[in-house]
């Protein structure tokens, strides 16, 4: 991949699946060109938020969220949450439209996935409106460290 980059092939070079700082480091202890995006299971549950803050001190990386909402089987999970869901009631808008609006403000990247369009259009939905720090410091606390995936 640092070939590929070095021959102009592609721009930057991301890793998937690396939540800790000594994971990290130990592909940055032989990396000539240091990943510009760490891609991991990210939701309220499972914030990633020392990885996120280590990777940009370290190398500039972001934390992308994949499973943003949850994932297969589990999107009931993050919309049924009280806080979530309490969030998205007292605002007009949906539980989903909550958790992408999370991502955007707490600095993460994220790219929901969807094949329906009503979905897709309330999945942009998100950029007219900021979440409170108190509605971030409420989902702040959902913070469990748990995944949904364990592959």
């Amino acid at each position: 991949m640092e070939q590929a980059v070095r021959d102009g092939k592609v721009r930057s070079i991301g890793i998937s699946n690396y939540y800790t700082p000594s994971e990290l480091n130990a592909v940055l202890a032989y990396a000539q060109i240091p990943p510009a995006v760490i891609q991991n299971e990210n939701h309220p549950y499972n914030q990633n938020s020392e990885l996120a803050a280590y990777a940009q001190e370290a190398c500039g990386a972001y934390v992308e969220s994949w499973y943003p909402l949850g994932g297969r089987g589990n999107t009931d999970v993050l919309f049924g949450d009280e806080t979530i869901a309490g969030i998205a009631t007292a605002r007009g808008v949906s539980p989903a439209q909550i958790l992408l609006r999370w991502h955007i403000q707490a600095g993460y990247i994220t790219i929901p996935g969807s094949s329906n369009p009503d979905h897709i259009a309330e999945n942009i939905s998100i950029f007219d409106f900021e979440l409170t720090d108190n509605e971030m410091a409420a989902l702040a606390a959902l913070d469990r460290q748990h995944r949904f995936e364990r592959w």
